[in-house]
């Protein structure tokens, strides 16, 4: 008798896990990974995450959520969001926007990329998800910066150099593409995490890091930016998401999860 084929199931952070914030702030998200074939399972800190076989984790009331929830993922996507609370960064506030701020997601995301990069699962950070991911290896952000913020009636770009000898370099193949951006939080080389190294530098403001990876990982990277609002991009944004894809897939297929 054939075995049945398993879900390839993919991980994606969220602030919230109701169906109307989903559709309003992660369709983009949902959407780039279904056209994958990606069965993906919402991480957020106020419903369990549901997988594929059934099996429910739900968070405590702090929001983490159990690490056995990665025993069933071949990838994380941290996704975009609010800000992370400096105080995991040993910062008080001055900067960040206390609005805008989820202790719950913190601990959630934390909790779940600290026990990724152990595991060496591929994770994928994004705008927030970039941030959080290195506050979670270690480092630290610039609570506030000007000038990175897409106006709410239209989205602004610039252009980010890719760095040599880099995998992103390799990725993308060029050694500058241009972004959208939607932050006013980042890091700079003061704040990157140990074992992470750089891999784009804003254009013009080239001591802000829009771009990281772990050449310890598989496949972890961070980028400031938004792949996944890819309808207003260029094409190489999407041979990221086929990268992180593929070294999902391989995760899965060679039942490293």
């Amino acid at each position: 008798m054939a075995h049945k084929q398993q879900p390839f199931v993919i991980g994606l952070t969220s602030t919230h896990g109701d169906q109307a914030w989903l559709n309003k702030n992660s369709r983009n998200y949902l959407n780039m990974l279904a056209n994958a074939g990606v069965h993906v399972v919402i991480l957020a800190p106020d419903v369990p995450a549901v997988m594929p076989d059934g099996a429910a984790y739900a968070p405590d009331a702090s929001g983490r959520m159990p690490e056995a929830v990665l025993d069933h993922l071949s990838g994380l996507v941290a996704s975009g969001g609010g800000d992370v609370h400096p105080k995991y960064f040993g910062q008080e506030l001055n900067g960040a926007e206390t609005e805008h701020i989820s202790l719950e997601r913190d601990e959630m995301e934390l909790g779940l990329l600290r026990a990724a990069l152990e595991r060496d699962l591929p994770i994928f950070g994004i705008c927030r998800g970039a941030q959080v991911l290195n506050v979670a290896a270690g480092g630290s952000l610039r609570q506030h910066l000007d000038g990175h913020r897409s106006p709410n009636d239209q989205t602004a770009y610039h252009q980010v150099d890719i760095l040599p000898d880099t995998g992103l370099r390799h990725i993308v193949g060029s050694a500058s593409i241009s972004v959208n951006t939607f932050h006013h939080q980042g890091i700079s080389q003061n704040n990157i995490a140990p074992g992470f190294v750089v891999a784009g530098l804003a254009d013009p403001d080239n001591w802000l890091i829009e771009a990281y990876e772990s050449p310890r990982h598989r496949w972890v990277r961070g980028v400031q930016w938004h792949p996944e609002r890819i309808f207003e991009l260029e094409a190489s944004h999407q041979l990221i998401w086929d990268s992180f894809i593929r070294a999902s897939r391989e995760t899965s297929n060679n039942g490293q999860r």
